[in-house]
């Protein structure tokens, strides 16, 4: 993806592209070159660029730009150790390229036993509430392991723990009724839910499809709320979603951004659930591989 193209989507929401985005799509060229993905944030504080790679020096050069960034060491070292950790597994790459640049996120992709997962956890910090919270989500969603575990650059470390569902045909009160158990089990309120259920019937009736259920820990301690995203989200859909959580003023932009890109869909589109109500809006495209 070219710079110029990347500023024009960043501008569409008043942001400026970071000085050093040269030198970032230099550094992480290669595992640009296979996949690179935008996301686009309902609260306008960034944009981020995200890439994946097996690659440990891919890891190496990612981490090197958030120490130039100037993020501290102890901001790193719990994603250098989460590297270390899932080796064998594919790692995910998550960097503001626009907007707020702090910060950062890495995350193993793949089925890591729940074993592995808590023990990891534990080592850092986390109580054994989150822990026993991670297993009743392992419990509803009936796996004994999670698709995709995620720290962020931050002291105290924030991780994230994703378990997935897969949407069919003729299970869609199932796949309600587990939602409902896992929201419930994060503190959502029945209020909260019953704001979500109607855009969950909406973005759940593509079929068969994966559905992503990702639940925050901070400071050691669970969060309330959590975060689902549904794979190839029409744009108008993106759209309405934006309306129901009331910035209906952001309404136009994920089509300005399917222009601009060339999609009719996101490749992902996800909604923050607090603990009373909706509270965001993600949404993921896929772009062109850069060679810069």
């Amino acid at each position: 993806m070219d710079i110029e193209r990347l500023r024009q989507l960043c501008s569409l929401q008043s942001l400026e592209v970071t000085q050093d985005i040269d030198e970032v799509l230099h550094r992480l060229r290669n595992p640009l070159a296979e996949y690179a993905e935008l996301e686009l944030r309902s609260d306008q504080k960034h944009v981020d660029l995200i890439t994946l790679s097996e690659d440990p020096n891919a890891v190496d050069e990612f981490l090197a730009i958030l120490k130039d960034r100037g993020t501290p060491e102890p901001d790193c070292a719990t994603m250098i150790a989460l590297a270390n950790f899932g080796a064998g597994y594919v790692v995910g790459m998550k960097l503001p390229i626009a907007g707020s640049v702090s910060g950062g996120e890495m995350y193993i992709r793949g089925a890591i036993p729940l074993s592995e997962v808590e023990y990891f956890l534990a080592q850092r910090g986390v109580g054994k509430e989150a822990i026993a919270q991670i297993s009743g989500l392992a419990q509803i969603f009936e796996k004994d392991y999670t698709h995709i575990l995620a720290a962020d650059a931050t002291s105290p470390p924030s991780f994230s723990v994703f378990f997935t569902t897969y949407l069919v045909p003729g299970e869609e009160e199932r796949d309600r009724d587990r939602l409902q158990q896992a929201l419930a089990k994060t503190g959502v309120t029945e209020d909260g839910i019953e704001k979500f259920l109607p855009l969950h019937r909406l973005l759940g009736a593509s079929r068969p499809e994966t559905l992503y259920f990702s639940w925050r820990i901070k400071d050691g301690k669970p969060t309330i709320g959590a975060k689902i995203d549904y794979a190839g989200v029409r744009l108008g859909l993106v759209s309405e979603m934006l309306t129901r959580i009331g910035v209906a003023n952001q309404a136009r932009l994920p089509i300005k951004w399917g222009t601009q890109l060339n999609v009719r869909q996101a490749n992902y589109a996800g909604l923050v659930i607090g603990s009373h109500q909706l509270s965001g809006v993600r949404a993921y495209f896929t772009i062109p591989s850069t060679t810069h």
